[in-house]
């Protein structure tokens, strides 16, 4: 029972960051999904702002040059900074040189993901066509609501996999991965907010 106490509060916390990544493009956008603000709120949640202020920052910067034009969709920076900080803060403790790259792997798959749920969404668009065409009303509200639900639940059903899942499995294979790339994993760590600045003056640079 005590252990899955301790699996309760990244559980939690999967399920609020499921809902707050409709926020992207989905319902409001009021910006609380970008990692610079869900990192650090995640922190305060978990007692570590620094880790989640770093990370946020890491994974902002990182997305900062991969921007949304016509159907082509970037990494999902929300959902990487979440799987990296979840993977830190839950019982399986994975350390954030593999966290970081395991959560942008996890943003790069939800970005192959999403990609899925809206050729699925035409079929919406179908059902409200057909029904003004039968001269009923389409039920935009119910149409809405499950196009928002289906994306909160296929994103959770990622969040909880990398957690409960990749957590663990990471956990246990660090130990055995060549010594040379831990190395480098650790290294690349420590440069990670240079590389984040690096892509931010690229982002600012002179269009010519």
């Amino acid at each position: 029972m005590s252990c899955l106490g301790a699996w309760c509060p990244p559980v939690l916390a999967a399920v609020l960051v499921a809902v707050l990544e409709l926020d992207v493009v989905q319902f409001g956008q009021f910006m609380i999904s970008r990692p610079l603000v869900l990192g650090p709120v995640l922190g305060l949640l978990f007692g570590q702002p620094q880790t989640g202020l770093v990370l946020g920052a890491c994974c902002e910067l990182f997305s900062l040059d991969d921007v949304p034009v016509g159907d082509k969709l970037p990494l999902n920076a929300t959902v990487a900074v979440a799987v990296s900080f979840l993977m830190i803060c839950s019982p399986s403790r994975v350390p954030p040189e593999l966290a970081l790259p395991a959560g942008l792997l996890a943003g790069w798959a939800h970005q192959k993901l999403e990609t899925l749920l809206r050729q699925r969404r035409r079929m919406f668009c179908c059902q409200a066509e057909q029904s003004l065409e039968q001269g009923r009303s389409p039920r935009l509200g119910c149409i809405i609501a499950s196009a928002l639900a289906e994306q909160a639940a296929w994103t959770l059903g990622l969040l909880l996999f990398c957690v409960l899942v990749g957590g663990p499995l990471l956990q246990w294979v660090w130990p055995f991965l060549p010594r040379g790339l831990s190395v480098g994993l650790g290294v690349a760590w420590e440069l990670a907010p240079w590389l984040g600045l690096g892509v931010l003056l690229h982002a600012l640079r002179p269009v010519r």
